[in-house]
């Protein structure tokens, strides 16, 4: 238990590398060129018309 104890400062900070580490690659993932289109895609979604359907 001790030993933890002593370690914890560094894992505190390990775990914030990980998260950056980690926040970085997510970033890198959607923003790359070949998902452009897809991503402008999505986002026209609250403009599209709803199609014709029974009303409410």
């Amino acid at each position: 238990m001790d030993s933890l104890i002593a370690l914890y400062p560094l894992l505190k900070s390990l775990w914030v590398v990980w998260f950056f580490l980690l926040f970085l690659g997510m970033v890198f993932w959607v923003m790359r060129r070949s998902k452009k289109r897809h991503y402008e895609q999505l986002g026209t979604i609250p403009f599209r018309d709803d199609p014709p359907g029974p009303p409410r």
